[in-house]
């Protein structure tokens, strides 16, 4: 998502105002329409989205005013009063995002095998497995035996279809992903032999 910070705050403000219902409603995904400077936005909100968006924001601090720090804030607090209150709900959310993140990550990762023009989106793909990490972390207290075996195996996939180039993540935020903790930032797909 590269939009405005305050685009950014306008959506994670309206997930976050719609978490309960969307918690307590049980669909993985809920399509949001934001009325933002930058014209009206549709992201659908998964918890995924809502975390990536409110750490794309606290990654951003530093560009926003005190009042807009004081919303994130507002915000922060709302996702952890809705984690607290419904936790069930929460990781039962988190963890069928994981699958369905799983398999969009793993039908990419069949698609660059077999279809060479796959390979040109790879930057824009890894978006995925970012939000996968971010996903995954939430969920560290989880038993995701099945999904921590499922993602390492797509890695050990991903790591022999890749050679190393440069930053290929969010423009500016090379130093929010080293390649220490987001090493597949930091190669794209190679061609066929």
């Amino acid at each position: 998502m590269d939009s405005t910070p305050e685009t950014k705050l306008l959506i994670a403000e309206a997930m976050a105002g719609e978490l309960t219902d969307y918690l307590l409603g049980g669909n993985l995904y809920r399509q949001m329409i934001v009325k933002t400077p930058e014209g009206v936005k549709q992201p659908k909100m998964t918890l995924g989205s809502l975390l990536e968006t409110s750490d794309d924001l606290a990654w951003q601090r530093s560009r926003l005013d005190s009042a807009q720090r004081g919303r994130l804030s507002q915000v922060v607090a709302q996702i952890e009063t809705a984690q607290r209150t419904f936790p069930d709900a929460w990781r039962a959310l988190l963890q069928r995002e994981a699958k369905a993140l799983l398999g969009s990550w793993r039908w990419y990762l069949d698609d660059i095998a077999r279809n060479p023009e796959a390979r040109e989106t790879y930057a824009s793909e890894t978006r995925q497995r970012t939000r996968l990490e971010l996903v995954m972390q939430a969920l560290a207290d989880a038993p995701l035996a099945d999904e921590r075996r499922e993602l390492a195996e797509l890695d050990v996939r991903l790591r022999g279809l890749l050679t190393p180039s440069d930053y290929a993540g969010p423009h500016g935020e090379q130093a929010r992903y080293p390649r220490d903790r987001a090493w597949w930032l930091y190669g794209k797909p190679a061609p066929p032999p």
